[in-house]
């Protein structure tokens, strides 16, 4: 019985661990200039189309924020690597139209000049 309580209490902490991505990667880079503020936050690995226009791969739950001004970005991946978007508060969706990869593809550019390569 005590070691059942151990083996409970270890996937407890995993669990944990998981949920909050502790030991995953986190990077925030943020950005202030004449009044603008571009803020590109990002938790596992994101990976870039090679033509620049859209995201690839995200790590399994992995996502990345993109705020400049009053224009946000969410993509999420879920556990099986199956990508989400979020556009200004928007519902999550798989698939995007044309505007929205337009929009997705000048953050990825940004992201891309502010240093966020990987």
């Amino acid at each position: 019985m005590k070691k059942l309580g151990y083996v409970l209490v270890v996937i407890g902490v995993i669990a944990l661990l998981d949920a909050c991505h502790i030991g995953g990667r986190h990077t925030v880079i943020v950005e202030n200039a004449n009044g603008n503020e571009r803020r590109i936050e990002y938790w596992g690995h994101v990976y870039f189309t090679g033509d620049s226009t859209g995201i690839s791969r995200i790590s399994p739950n992995g996502k990345v924020k993109y705020k400049n001004s009053d224009f946000e970005v969410i993509a999420e991946s879920d556990y099986n690597g199956h990508i989400s978007y979020q556009f200004n508060d928007g519902e999550k969706k798989k698939e995007l139209d044309n505007n929205e990869k337009i929009s997705l593809a000048r953050a990825v550019r940004d992201m891309m000049k502010a240093g966020h390569d990987k």
